[in-house]
């Protein structure tokens, strides 16, 4: 039907009929309405007719009735997930305001004097309501879950490994052991098994790496449980440390050791490889795969407190067990636990399937317009590196950063072990002691991810850079002194020397703590940021120079002194002197590297603001020579 006008002409589509009376027009339409209603037009407006006034009102009045009903409850239901999606939206802004990005940082590229105090901000200040501007989705959640899910059981099984490890093998073969055990053991195994893994990823179908790769790790952990554990007495050659005691120096012992008790060294280096293959390998494979590049800045952050709950639960298993279920039996606790670890690989396993199955699809379906393209990482030659670090004065500096700190903790951390089993003897007590700090390195790390980027913006980079170094050379000086005191029998502050020993090794557990939680959100941050003012060929060359040699040194540096120190004084508590002063030197080393770090960015950004300063008075000049 269609009307033109109060003038004009009315027309029905089907079978309807008008008249007109004055400046009134009936209408009857049966294609509008089932009960042939009669319309009165008038200046556009529609008039219900005499005979049937009262009852189109009362059913007008129904469905306005029915349709403020519906407006109301979609209203409500608007409302509801309104609140609801501002809940899970929540923690997702919350976590891009913790990330810790190079190219976050970039962002604030044109900042001035950033290295300086009370300055203008050095990092990114995002706030909740800038992150609300650029809100990341909540599908994102599908996989903040799975990917949550996998680094929660791999953290879990992490921190319950490397209390079993040491635990194990401290309490029965001493500290001597462990640096033999990196350099003789886990290095070579652990080469072993990457050319095995890159075997996987030229054969397997890439879903299956994740599963295979973890396997044969769980199939050892069971084997050592319920085969090689029980019958470790049959096994071991006891006699070899007597045979080769009249071959062998001192000092060697404890690699004679690593033979002696070889099923446990080979627990030992399964469990290490836990943490290299799993989470840094598998796990950040798979998210880096999975999330895109807008999505890691919020996924990341809630990853990494996932982690780190993990740790605390850990502990607490590992306390829980030990207090009340082993009841002084390192077997069932040995059982207890790695059960534990079973049982959370399986939950890694089934997170990973529906990660597959309900969120990527075909492994791994990005979006190519948001999705970062992987780029190979070109690592140059031992001697490339050693020449790149020569010539930049920063990249150097960068590489004593890394390297003093992979030497400075591992020297503290053979120290401390070696008189933590002297005051703690048993698998029990020792495994209780590293719960502990477990614990308490989840939760400061926690703390640190939240309170690390207000240190970069009101103190500075220097102070940022510092504050890892300068809190371990503190608590760790307290360490080695009163260990020192302790073992030369001094009484200090009316403490005897046993009560001092448990002191120093209190004092070792804070420098433990800190050392770890630290390194995620100051060290490598404070690390990242001097990258940014590098050009693009002298940042990738000097990533790989720093990784190649300040890793690798690092990791393994700390390693080799000690065992000099070993062969040079026979057991590590005669070596601790040596090593106190070999900890010390390193730490100063570092703190020397982190001010000239300083002083060369100070240099070079005042070098950039007088070249910007130069081309503003220029174009001054010009602007007013013009007018």
């Amino acid at each position: 039907m269609r009307y033109c006008g109060s003038g004009g002409v009315l027309s029905t589509a089907r079978g309807g009929g008008a008249t007109r009376k004055g400046g009134l027009v009936v209408v009857r339409d049966t294609s509008c309405f089932r009960h042939r209603a009669s319309f009165l037009y008038r200046n556009d407006s529609i008039i219900l007719h005499k005979c049937r006034k009262r009852s189109f009102h009362a059913h007008v009045k129904n469905n306005d009735d029915d349709h403020q009903t519906v407006g109301s409850e979609a209203r409500e239901d608007k409302q509801k997930t309104s609140f609801v999606s501002k809940i899970f939206q929540l923690p997702l802004e919350i976590a891009s305001t913790l990330s810790k990005e190079d190219a976050h940082y970039l962002e604030k590229r044109g900042r001035k004097r950033w290295w300086k105090r009370m300055s203008f901000p050095k990092v990114p200040t995002d706030t909740l309501d800038e992150a609300h501007a650029t809100a990341p989705p909540l599908s994102v959640w599908m996989k903040v879950i799975p990917l949550g899910a996998i680094f929660f059981g791999a953290s879990f099984n992490l921190a319950i490994l490397q209390s079993l490890k040491d635990s194990i093998m401290v309490t029965t073969a001493g500290a001597e052991t462990l640096p033999f055990l990196a350099s003789f053991v886990v290095l070579p195994i652990s080469l072993g098994f990457f050319v095995m893994y890159g075997k996987m990823i030229e054969r397997l179908p890439s879903r299956m790496i994740f599963y295979v790769a973890i396997l044969p790790l769980i199939v050892f952990y069971i084997f050592f449980t319920t085969v090689l554990y029980p019958n470790h007495m049959a096994l071991h050659p006891m006699w070899l440390v007597d045979a080769a005691s009249a071959y062998i120096p001192q000092g060697l012992m404890g690699l004679v050791k690593v033979g002696q008790y070889w099923t446990f060294s080979l627990f030992y280096c399964a469990a290490e490889l836990w943490g290299s293959v799993v989470i840094s390998v598998l796990f950040w494979s798979l998210a880096n795969e999975v999330c895109t590049v807008s999505e890691a800045k919020s996924v990341y952050p809630l990853m990494g407190i996932a982690a780190n709950v993990a740790l605390v639960l850990s502990g607490n298993f590992v306390k829980l067990v030990n207090t009340h279920i082993a009841a002084g039996s390192t077997y069932v606790s040995l059982c207890w636990l790695v059960g534990g670890i079973v049982s959370m690989t399986s939950f890694m396993a089934l997170a990973k399937a529906v990660l597959d199955k309900f969120v990527i699809g075909p492994y791994c379906s990005l979006d190519p317009a948001t999705a970062s393209k992987p780029r190979q990482k070109k690592k140059g030659s031992l001697a490339e590196s050693f020449s790149i670090i020569r010539e930049s004065p920063k990249i150097s500096n960068l590489a004593v950063l890394v390297m003093s700190y992979g030497i400075s903790h591992r020297l503290f951390e053979f120290s401390w072990k070696a008189s933590l089993r002297a005051l703690y003897p048993t698998a029990q007590a020792y495994q209780t002691v590293l719960a502990d700090v477990a614990i308490a390195t989840g939760w400061a790390t926690i703390t640190f991810m939240i309170l690390g980027k207000f240190v970069f913006q009101y103190l500075g980079w220097v102070a940022a850079a510092s504050a890892t170094p300068v809190a371990m050379l503190a608590s760790g000086g307290v360490f080695f002194f009163l260990l020192l005191a302790s073992g030369a029998g001094i009484q200090l502050f009316g403490l005897d020397a046993l009560t001092l020993a448990y002191v120093g090794v209190a004092a070792g557990a804070v420098t433990q703590v800190f050392a770890r939680s630290s390194k995620f959100s100051l060290f490598d941050p404070a690390k990242e940021m001097v990258y940014i003012e590098m050009s693009k060929e002298e940042k990738s060359k000097g990533k790989a120079a720093v990784d190649l040699i300040g890793s690798q040194i690092g990791k393994s540096g700390g390693a080799w002194m000690t065992q000099v120190l070993l062969l040079l004084t026979g057991s590590l508590s005669a070596s601790l002197p040596l090593i106190a002063t070999a900890f010390t030197g390193v730490i100063g080393t570092w703190i020397y590297a982190v001010r000239c770090l300083g002083a060369a960015i100070k240099k070079d950004e005042d070098l950039r603001l007088q070249a910007n300063q130069s081309t503003d008075s220029i174009h001054r000049e010009d602007s007013d020579s013009e007018s």
